[in-house]
């Protein structure tokens, strides 16, 4: 895995807006300051983000993870839409605030992160799950809003619930 530094990073998303083809996969990103870079319609795979603040500023619109490792983040005041992040694992992660519209979370894994106002609802969340997670005022689907700990998949659009 290559590390990246920050100009890289900025160098590569700016070809990325401009529309060239750049490859941004097996990248350590974990070194990166977050704060003020635009990730819409980026895409980043097979890579590693790590201790990073993704907030309220930043536009992650339009954007593609894919089997990314997303370690110990925090994700305060954001909204994610038109989006794909499949088959990432998020771990430690604090989420708070935030808005999944039209994101697309297949076959991604969230384990020990914590859910403080997030709205799943119009997420496409297939094969997706949470493990020993903490949710509170979390809306995981239309009909169901949670708070507590809780350990739950999606499974081809249905949510099973070993809790329950």
């Amino acid at each position: 895995m290559q590390k990246i530094s920050q100009g890289d990073l900025e160098a590569n998303l700016a070809a990325q807006a401009q529309g060239e083809a750049c490859d941004l996969s097996n990248a350590d990103l974990s070194a990166i300051l977050w704060n003020g870079l635009d990730l819409s319609g980026t895409t980043i795979a097979l890579s590693l983000i790590r201790d990073a603040h993704f907030s309220a500023g930043q536009v992650l619109h339009g954007c593609c993870w894919i089997g990314n490792r997303i370690e110990n983040c925090v994700f305060a005041s954001i909204s994610i839409s038109k989006s794909e992040m499949l088959d990432c694992e998020f771990n430690g992660c604090a989420m708070e605030a935030m808005q999944l519209f039209r994101a697309d979370l297949s076959g991604t894994l969230f384990s020990s992160c914590r859910f403080v106002d997030v709205d799943f609802s119009q997420a496409t969340m297939i094969r997706v799950g949470f493990e020993n997670c903490i949710f509170v005022q979390t809306r995981l689907t239309k009909d169901l809003l949670f708070t507590g700990t809780g350990d739950f998949v999606f499974s081809a659009g249905e949510l099973v619930s070993p809790d329950r």
